[in-house]
């Protein structure tokens, strides 16, 4: 197969502040041993010289690879629609995301595509590496999938049986409906909100058992009470949010609508946030009136005091009418 026979990949980029790490991601990128790629930097207003950095390195070392990058400058708005500005260029017949602190191995784009090839799949996912400073990375295995289809896959992520990152999926760009589909408002889980989208629509997902993601974790001091209520109150948003936005006859919403609920009925419940939860009326009560489930994600303890919080709400609301 010639490189203009190859199926072309679109591997979208954003990026934002991180000047110290995107050589090294953007030198594995570069190095790819699949040919027919695009690569779609979005610079989301970065501060720092990190796209200066790139265009050295594009310059200077990968001279040959200019006419296959783009990049797009954008003011801030956040990871979502960062992400989404990329998608809206993608021209490939298949889509991954990288983020732009972390690096993948030379085979990472031509392994994926291979095994939808091989498989006629519509999502590949692989395993990858977690990175630690100083420290030897740690080799993160997914589950399987069986049956490997969308519907199933998607429940599977919502129960970490596989995760929801982006970074580890070749999707085909035909799952991506960018004209309705829901962004997500924060950045927290915001991948699990894409990814709820998409991959349920999939024909067939397969597991690639092969690390080729290097996800880098780094230290960013330690997580303090008013972090945490940020961060569940971002993550209870992007559910209950994407929850209200989805037809209640859609796939996702038949597959893992009560997983979505849940783990947006905690956050919200576990951070005492009343006024978040009365946004959601329709998924409060949902909520209340749902049996307890059991092996699922959000525990059954997790489920009662999400419950008796939205009793304590419907209460009070009662008193004030």
């Amino acid at each position: 197969m010639t490189a203009s026979q190859e199926p072309k990949v679109s591997v979208v980029v954003p990026v934002y502040g991180v000047e110290a790490y995107i050589g090294q991601c953007v030198r594995s990128l570069f190095s790819q041993t699949w040919d027919n790629c695009e690569f779609i930097f979005v610079d989301d207003g970065s501060p720092d010289n990190s796209i200066s950095v790139l265009e050295g390195i594009l310059a200077k070392e990968f001279p040959g690879q200019q006419s296959c990058v783009k990049i797009i400058h954008k003011s801030n708005s956040g990871l979502p629609r960062a992400r989404m500005t990329g998608l809206a260029e993608a021209k490939g017949d298949f889509i991954i995301h990288v983020d732009s602190d972390d690096w993948v191995e030379p085979d990472y784009v031509r392994n994926l595509v291979e095994k939808a090839l091989d498989e006629d799949a519509d999502v590949v996912y692989c395993d990858f590496y977690k990175e630690y400073s100083g420290k030897k990375p740690k080799v993160c295995m997914e589950g399987d999938v069986d049956p490997a289809t969308g519907p199933v896959a998607v429940k599977c992520m919502h129960n970490s049986i596989i995760r929801g990152y982006m970074w580890n999926k070749l999707e085909r760009r035909s799952l991506y409906d960018l004209q309705s589909m829901f962004v997500p408002v924060h950045g927290y889980h915001e991948d699990l909100v894409f990814q709820t989208q998409t991959l349920s629509k999939a024909r067939k997902v397969v597991h690639l058992k092969e690390p080729l993601y290097h996800y880098r974790r780094r230290r960013r001091g330690a997580l303090t009470s008013s972090s945490l209520i940020k961060t569940r109150k971002e993550s209870a948003e992007n559910m209950l949010k994407l929850y209200d936005a989805l037809p209640k006859d859609s796939v996702p919403i038949r597959a893992c609508g009560e997983d979505i609920l849940l783990r947006g009925g905690w956050y919200g419940a576990c951070i005492l946030n009343f006024k978040l939860l009365r946004a959601h009326p329709e998924a409060m009560e949902k909520l209340l009136e749902m049996d307890y489930i059991r092996g699922c994600r959000v525990p059954v303890s997790k489920q009662r005091f999400t419950k008796f919080i939205c009793r304590l709400i419907r209460r009070a609301d009662k008193k004030v009418s």
